[in-house]
């Protein structure tokens, strides 16, 4: 009898704790299940640098969310004419996601090498990527459908040529977009503004460049080495110029790259692009 009311009150017992234990437990699996399942993107308050998917990055939102991208067109507009942009000029930049649950996305415009090229500047409801200028990221995971974020973008110093924006957007937590905007250059007249012809060779360039001017008129000239965002690297020469032909030899001790050579003259500026090897 006494063995029979032990095994009751065990009974009783086990009963108890397993009332308390099983509710705990489907609220710890709730937890679990909203912390990876579904709309919740893994960075609802921006992306880290270096997603976009461009060849410089080499990866985009799978890279934290799993699962796998798919290409898609249009999630970026501007209004840059279809003429092309004109250097220095501020634009807008429209990103634009689509689809069911939180949404966010990370884009930069970059030459192959991954270098930024021209200017960002952030928005509402848009920032830099956490220590770099060269991304615009989502400030907040946007559920809206479409969601719609707007930045600026000033465009860089002339020569620099057709610019593609890299961008990756996040559709809830294993859904990535990814996408490309290229944009030209505007050079309508850009040659006639100078009114000089000149011209750089060998290109590619390995230690020394020569520089040939030929001109009716007479003035000074200064010719510049700078990036190809348009960043002033240092003067290469300055001089006063007769009419007819000048050729110039320039040292060349940067690292090998791309870089824009800028000359200016009395009535105007021209660019060419050069590379180091």
């Amino acid at each position: 009898m006494k063995k029979l009311l032990l095994y009751l009150h065990k009974k009783q017992s086990m009963k108890k704790y397993l009332s308390l234990i099983i509710p705990v437990g489907f609220i710890v699996f709730l937890f679990i299940l909203a912390g990876f399942g579904g709309d919740n993107l893994k960075s609802s308050g921006g992306a880290p640098p270096g997603n976009t998917n461009s060849p410089g990055d080499g990866q985009n939102c799978t890279h934290c969310m799993g699962g796998n991208a798919s290409a898609v067109t249009g999630w970026i507009t501007s209004d840059i004419p279809a003429s092309g942009y004109v250097p220095g000029v501020t634009y807008t930049i429209t990103a634009t996601a689509t689809g069911t649950g939180n949404k966010g996305f990370e884009i930069s415009p970059q030459d192959l090498p991954g270098n930024l090229i021209g200017t960002l500047i952030p928005g509402t409801g848009n920032r830099f990527a956490t220590g770099s200028n060269k991304y615009i990221t989502h400030s907040s995971a946007v559920s809206t459908n479409p969601a719609v974020w707007h930045f600026q973008w000033v465009a860089p110093t002339a020569g620099a040529g057709n610019v593609t924006f890299y961008g990756a957007f996040a559709v809830t937590k294993p859904v990535t977009k990814t996408t490309t905007m290229t944009v030209i250059e505007n050079t309508v007249g850009v040659a006639e503004r100078s009114g000089m012809e000149w011209s750089c060779y060998p290109n590619p360039v390995h230690d020394k460049m020569f520089i040939k001017c030929s001109s009716g008129q007479t003035g000074n000239i200064r010719v510049d080495l700078l990036s190809l965002s348009g960043v002033l690297i240092r003067n290469l020469t300055s001089a006063n110029l007769s009419r007819g032909d000048r050729c110039f030899e320039i040292s060349i001790i940067e690292p090998a790259g791309l870089y824009l050579l800028r000359l200016t003259g009395e009535n105007g500026t021209q660019f060419r692009k050069i590379m180091v090897d």
